[in-house]
């Protein structure tokens, strides 16, 4: 292992600003909003905020106040437990995340020795030159890490890819993992069951996901086949990378995180070039699937339901049809970006759910 310090060369930002205040934008239909995707104002907003007022290097500051460390490619956020006894507890984001999504979550969660990492292409772990980085693949690098930190016992969470890659943890070393806590179910290991067998309750709720698919599932379509070609794009114009991920936070948020945060998340982005790396996560998952399989391990969800644009909230049975569930919790608020919405709710479920494993 070796320690990292996050530091970003004034040119870098220099270069960024510049390309930001000089975008071209397009022409809006007049009332149309967000009906055919990132809404003109509010994205003029943003790249105003992002060029001419946001302060990376106080993010920098904030960073570098925790350990950092890289790993055969991985790079993680690593706090130990004030008491020294602290229970390992790993927890994986998302896409179009970072690790930023549980900084808020470290003060909160004391009593555990926290691994926070960063998905290969994502940020500062660069995505190996090759296909089949899939749940399986991470999973098994993330078992590595726990092993070389020297745990042989530990809890794990997250959500969107990081339930999936979370998921295949407790499948593959169930001897290993004590618990899983997740707050999304990840659409490519959802139950494969024949219509005729599902209750009135699952088919009420996969309506209203298929509702949801409908209208925003169209990234997933282009990631999953050709996320090259969009990447390119993304990869040259911030203004572009801005309205492509700030579309995703305002959809499938309870309400679209502050202007600070998003615009750390972009940079985060922008800084490593990895927007297209990060998308090769639909394109390796769809065509180097894993075996599904039920999860015995036990399991909490905490149901963060509140999306601007409604995917449906899971009932119980269904997911009991892959996991043996624990912990059933739904919260008030909060959308698919749980820990970065709602960090103390879900600090909170976490320790009640691993407290009671124990």
């Amino acid at each position: 292992m070796e320690p990292f310090r996050i530091h970003v060369t004034d040119e870098v930002l220099d270069d960024l600003r510049a390309r930001l205040r000089h975008t071209r934008w397009p022409d809006q239909v007049p009332g149309i909003g967000w009906k055919q995707g990132t809404a003109l104002d509010w994205l003029q907003h943003i790249v105003s905020y992002w060029a001419n007022e946001f302060d990376w290097r106080a993010w920098e500051r904030r960073l570098n106040t925790s350990d950092h460390f890289t790993w055969e490619g991985i790079h993680f956020v690593y706090k130990r437990a004030a008491s020294g006894r602290g229970m390992p507890l790993i927890l994986t984001h998302g896409w179009p995340s970072t690790f930023l999504d549980y900084v808020d979550m470290l003060p909160m969660l004391d009593d555990f020795d926290l691994v926070l990492p960063s998905l290969p292409g994502y940020g500062f772990s660069p995505r190996p030159a090759r296909v089949g980085i899939n749940y399986r693949y991470v999973s098994e690098r993330w078992h590595q890490l726990m092993s070389k930190l020297g745990y042989s016992r530990y809890g794990a969470g997250g959500y969107d890819f990081g339930a999936g890659v979370t998921t295949i943890l407790a499948i593959d070393h169930p001897e290993s993992v004590i618990g899983i806590h997740l707050t999304t179910l990840e659409s490519d290991l959802t139950p494969v069951i024949d219509d005729a067998d599902l209750s009135d309750v699952e088919r009420s709720y996969l309506a209203v996901n298929q509702e949801w698919d409908a209208t925003e599932r169209g990234y997933s379509a282009i990631q999953s086949t050709k996320p090259q070609t969009v990447g390119y794009g993304l990869n040259d114009s911030p203004a572009g990378l801005a309205a492509y991920v700030g579309e995703k936070w305002h959809s499938w948020s309870d309400s679209t995180p502050p202007d600070d945060f998003l615009c750390a998340t972009l940079t985060l982005y922008w800084v490593t070039q990895t927007i297209t790396s990060s998308m090769r996560d639909y394109w390796d998952n769809r065509w180097f699937p894993v075996d599904r399989a039920y999860v015995v391990t036990p399991t909490a969800f905490g149901v963060f339901a509140h999306q601007t644009v409604s995917e449906g909230e899971p009932p119980r049975p269904y997911l009991e049809r892959v996991y043996n569930i624990h912990r059933w919790t739904v919260f008030p608020r909060g959308g698919h970006f749980a820990p970065a919405e709602e960090p103390a709710a879900v600090a909170g479920d976490l320790i009640a759910f691993f407290h009671d494993l124990r």
